[in-house]
C-alpha cells in the first residue's frame, strides 16, 4: 500500500552522476561503457538500485497526480500506469538483476525520448540537460541537512 511507504532518501550527487552516466553508456551503441563503469565502481550501490531510483525520480513527477489538477478519469488511469512501470522495473530487478540494469536503463531512456525530450533535440542532450537538473536537486537537498 503506497501510503504505507516509507519516503527515502534522495540520490546524492555523486550517485546522480553515475547513474546518469550508466544511462549514457547504454544509450552510446559502441563498445562495453557499462563494464567499465561496472568495473571502476565496485565499491558504490548496485547500479540497477541506481537507476530504479532515477526511474523513480524521472517517472513520478511526469506520472503522479498533480495536487492543483483538474482531475479526470486520464489523470488516474496515468498515474496507474506510472505506477504499474515501476513496480514492473523492481519485480524484473528482483528477478533477473543482470538484464534489469539494461532494462531500466532502456526504459528511461526511452521514456526521456517519447515523453520528456523536446522535439528536435538529441536524446544525449535532453539527458545531459536532465542530469544537470538532478545534480542541481541532489546538491540542494544535500547540502541543505547538513
Amino acid at each position: 500500500m503506497p501510503y504505507l511507504e516509507q519516503p527515502r532518501m534522495p540520490l546524492t550527487p555523486e550517485e546522480v552522476e553515475l547513474a546518469f552516466e550508466y544511462l549514457l553508456a547504454v544509450q552510446n551503441p559502441h563498445g562495453h561503457a557499462v563494464t567499465a563503469i561496472c568495473d571502476r565502481t565496485k565499491g558504490v550501490p548496485e547500479p540497477a538500485f541506481l537507476l530504479m531510483q532515477l526511474a523513480e525520480d524521472i517517472l513520478r513527477p511526469v506520472t503522479d497526480l498533480a495536487v492543483d489538477a483538474d482531475l479526470c478519469a486520464d489523470s488516474f488511469a496515468l498515474h496507474e500506469v506510472g505506477n504499474i512501470l515501476l513496480a514492473m522495473l523492481e519485480e524484473w530487478t528482483r528477478e533477473c538483476l543482470p538484464s534489469s540494469l539494461w532494462g531500466i536503463a532502456n526504459t528511461i531512456i526511452r521514456f526521456t525520448e517519447n515523453v520528456l525530450r523536446k522535439e528536435g533535440e538529441d536524446i544525449v542532450d535532453t539527458l545531459k540537460t536532465m542530469l544537470a537538473e538532478h545534480l542541481a536537486l541532489a546538491a540542494a537537498f544535500h547540502s541543505a541537512r547538513q
